[in-house]
């Protein structure tokens, strides 16, 4: 366990560097030696952080999904925000995040870090159940979500689908990045769950967030 970032700001300048270079590159392709010297501190500091470079990874991870929490979390309650509207920024916001991470970190965390990567799935399952699973509890008393099928069903059903898709096997063997993974998802499933008019709200809401005056999702 290490402290939080915002304790230390070497702590924190280690992740940040850590998240361009291991995000883009992969575990196995960086070595301690070569990431303290672009930090430009000895490695017996950098040790003195992270005894390996398991334990760095797995740090930048737990940052990560910290991040990602609550960036998702503080959407989600905007009170400002209409129901379809924190729905397609809540995904956009997820989508946004995950292009920093590239396919050969994906492969080497389920390779070489198993614990790290299950902790990740844990992670996704608990966010979907939580965020999504409001949602659409929300959105059926609001009539934007079909009540027709249960939510239960409907969670699972995009659980499933998300820890089948969004890994890093699937992408190995189809020719998609992690965002346009989670855009088919997004587009085979979640908009089925949707009544005919939230449909067309979410798809403008999306479409709104992929215009040039909003951040690239």
């Amino acid at each position: 366990m290490v402290d939080s970032p915002s304790a230390s700001p070497t702590l924190a300048r280690i992740l940040q560097a850590a998240r361009r270079r291991f995000f883009r590159e992969g575990f196995a392709r960086v070595t301690m030696d070569e990431f303290a010297r672009e930090l430009g501190m000895s490695k017996k500091t950098l040790y003195q952080h992270f005894p390996t470079k398991a334990a760095l990874v797995a740090a930048l991870m737990q940052s990560f999904r910290e991040e990602m929490a609550s960036a998702l979390t503080r959407i989600a309650s905007d009170p400002a925000l209409s129901l379809p509207e924190r729905i397609a920024r809540t995904f956009a916001e997820a989508s946004h995040k995950l292009r920093q991470i590239e396919r050969p970190f994906l492969q080497d965390l389920a390779r070489f870090l198993p614990d790290v990567w299950a902790e990740t799935e844990r992670f996704r399952s608990e966010t979907i159940a939580r965020l999504l699973g409001g949602a659409l509890r929300e959105g059926q008393a609001a009539g934007f979500i079909r009540t027709d099928v249960p939510v239960e069903i409907m969670l699972r059903s995009f659980q499933a689908v998300a820890e089948r898709l969004v890994t890093p096997s699937a992408l190995m063997e189809l020719p998609y990045t992690l965002p346009e993974m989670i855009r088919l998802v997004i587009r085979l499933l979640f908009e089925g769950m949707l009544t005919d008019a939230a449909r067309g709200d979410f798809r403008k809401a999306l479409e709104a967030l992929d215009s040039p005056v909003h951040a690239p999702i």
